[in-house]
């Protein structure tokens, strides 16, 4: 069985519809996280997984809201029953964050592992692997790649491509404006999941007039989506991290057909594609 489910398909803005970015990619007994945005283990729970059996997470940039439960996905994997080490592969900073998270909670950690008298204190090992775009990370009949996106100024930031079985392609956009690269790494693809930012309507209590320029210059709108899904040809395009997390979902499609006639969804929290 090979699945994708969006466990969070929200944007920094909060919302109880839709939780923090986060994708889940499974392939047979092969769990994989892309991105712990906030949520992201009550919507692992919705779906009877348990954080211990995650093989590794991946980050694709160093954004709050796609990092901001990673500490609780490794506690939680603890807590749940995981033997070995917790895998983290991210960008540049991934492992001076982490490093920065375990110092803050040392002293409560500690006072868990003494009191608690856990079994598996090997869960508590970690690894976090700093990345570029020459990963190339394989498992069985599952191979992970890095792709360098455009969500400048945050650098790097990455999306990656999945291979399973030898032929299923999945490819994970991350954030991003229109990239040529990730065309070129979709082409094909069974499945895009793809950001999309929608409109932000200025509020002068909380942004200015750059404000809504700036965060609109560094994703993709619903016209560009969709012409990197024509461009690469995918078979279906999923979308996720919407901006704003509340939006007309029927004019979205419309906006995006214009450019790409294939199958678009419109992602929520828990939809899941089996390919």
């Amino acid at each position: 069985m090979n699945k994708i489910t969006l466990l969070g398909t929200g944007c920094p803005s909060p919302s109880h519809i839709r939780f923090g970015p986060s994708v889940l990619v499974e392939s047979n007994n092969s769990k994989f996280l892309f991105d712990s945005g906030s949520g992201v283990t009550q919507r692992l729970s919705q779906i009877d997984i348990k954080p211990a059996e995650l093989d590794s997470v991946f980050i694709t940039h160093m954004h709050s809201d796609h990092i901001v439960d990673l500490y609780q996905v490794y506690i939680s994997g603890w807590h749940t029953g995981r033997e070995g080490p917790f895998i983290v592969y991210g960008p540049r900073g991934i492992s001076e964050h982490f490093e920065g998270i375990i110092k803050a909670y040392n002293k409560e950690l500690s006072n868990r592992i003494e009191w608690e008298k856990r079994p598996n204190e090997k869960g508590l090992e970690y690894k976090i692997v700093e990345i570029d775009e020459t990963l190339d990370v394989s498992k069985q009949n599952i191979q992970i790649k890095a792709i360098e996106v455009d969500h400048h100024p945050v650098e790097p930031a990455y999306g990656y491509k999945i291979i399973l079985e030898n032929e299923k392609r999945i490819v994970i956009s991350g954030d991003t404006r229109y990239s040529d690269n990730l065309i070129k790494a979709a082409e094909g693809a069974d499945v895009l999941v793809h950001e999309v930012f929608i409109e932000l309507k200025f509020n002068e209590s909380r942004m200015s007039e750059q404000t809504v320029k700036n965060i609109k210059d560094y994703h993709t709108s619903p016209e560009d989506v969709g012409k990197v899904a024509s461009k690469a040809g995918v078979k279906k395009l999923l979308l996720t991290h919407f901006v704003p997390p509340v939006f007309d979902e029927e004019e979205l499609k419309e906006r995006i057909s214009k450019y790409f006639t294939g199958e678009i969804i419109v992602g929520r929290d828990l939809t899941s594609i089996e390919l």
